[in-house]
Formats: structure tokens, sequence, C-alpha cells
């Protein structure tokens, strides 16, 4: 944004500067993480508070390329995204759900503006708990990023999910066979070894199945750590 500003708008580059001062990364990304989760929660509110008058400043001094001030606004919204993320006090139980409901609904907002500004069709790649259609985990996440998605863009979102029934060589952690009546023990019955099934057309006999809960696995990126399987019901999900 400062190099955007310093061009088009050259008047507002020295408060950007001044409102992104101590932002700017100088290490790694887990380092950088680290280190800003460390800071007090006063002072993690106040640098969003920072972010959002910067996007605020971009958003009324427009440059003569609407093009490129739609896309330094932006670049502005992610940071002040991250800052608002980071400002949610990790050490209260109570305010864990409301930082995922937030991270969810800032996904979501990211992959449809960037699908109405270039028009282009996206895949997007995350764990099946975030693209479902409803949340595995009310309790943790109230609403995922695929429910919001499914709300701003219709039937314009198709979900879908992986499963897998054990790990393969290489691995980290050992993963042992599906419990049988799980949706991945089922899965795993087909002969093939990689296949895709749709859904929304699912033969008269796979109809009964798929009307009732079942147990899948819900691997994220804290394993283990959560609890790892949970009941859902696949048509509503995916």
């Amino acid at each position: 944004m400062n190099a955007y500003a310093v061009t088009a708008r050259p008047e507002i580059a020295p408060r950007l500067a001044e409102l992104y001062q101590g932002l700017r990364p100088a290490v790694d990304a887990e380092t950088y993480v680290d280190d800003y989760l460390s800071k007090p929660v006063a002072e993690r509110e106040e640098l969003a508070e920072r972010t959002g008058r910067a996007v605020d400043l971009l958003k009324r001094r427009p440059g003569a390329d609407a093009e490129a001030h739609a896309w330094a606004v932006r670049h502005a919204t992610a940071i002040h995204q991250m800052t608002t993320l980071y400002a949610f006090d990790r050490d209260d139980p109570e305010a864990i759900s409301d930082a995922m409901l937030h991270r969810d609904h800032l996904m979501a907002e990211s992959v449809v503006w960037w699908q109405r500004q270039t028009g282009d069709k996206i895949a997007l790649a995350a764990h099946n708990g975030h693209i479902a259609l409803r949340t595995y985990i009310p309790d943790t996440y109230p609403k995922v990023q695929g429910e919001f998605l499914r709300e701003r863009l219709g039937s314009g979102y198709l979900s879908v999910g992986l499963a897998f029934s054990q790990d393969g060589t290489v691995r980290r952690f050992m993963i042992g066979p599906a419990a049988p009546g799980t949706v991945e023990h089922t899965l795993d019955q087909v002969r093939h070894r990689d296949f895709v099934v749709d859904l929304r057309n699912a033969p008269a006999a796979a109809r009964a199945w798929l009307a009732a809960p079942h147990t899948v696995k819900n691997i994220g990126a804290t394993y283990p750590g959560h609890r790892q399987e949970h009941r859902c019901h696949l048509p509503r999900n995916r």
C-alpha cells in the first residue's frame, strides 16, 4: 500500500507509514505470529484500530487507476483482517468461538471479493471442516466458511470433501484403519483406490445410508488436538 500511495496519492504516504509502523515482518512467519500473539491484548487491539484507519484512509483517497486502488484497498483489508483476528483474547475460552466465527467469515469474504474482482472460477483448498456447508463443531466453530460462501454464491459454490481410511508411507503421525460404521470405512470398501462420488445425484440404494448421520474424521492443523471424530449428515454438509 505504501508503494501505491507514493505513486498515486503521495500526500497520504507518510500517514500510512505511521499507521503501519512496527507491523512489517522482519522475521519468518512462525516467529512473527508467535511474537505478535505474545503482545498484550490492549496492544493488539490498538494495532487493529490503526490498520482499520489505514483502510479508511485509502478508501477515501482513490487514485486515477481504479483497479490499482481496488487492489491497494484489498491488501490493506487483508492486513486489517489479520490484526482484528489476532486482537481476540486467546486466553479467554469464551472468546475462541467468536474468533473462529470471525476467521471463517473473513476467509469467505476474501474468496467472494477475489471471484467478483477477477470473474474467474476458483478452486478453494481448506480443511473439510472449513469448506463444509455446515459446521461439524458448533461450540467452537459456530458457522464456517463454506456456509458463508453458500449464502453469498448460492449453487455457484460446491463443497468437495476429502476422506481417507488410513495413512500411507509418508507420514509424521500413524493413522489406524477407519472404524466400521464410519464414512471412511464405508467408502474404503469401494474397489477403486481413488474416486469421486457426487452426493447430489446419489442412486436410490445409497440414499438411505446418506440420510442417516455418520462419523467422519476431522483432522485439522492441530492434530492430535481437538476431538477428531464427529457425526454429520453428508448431504447437508457437502
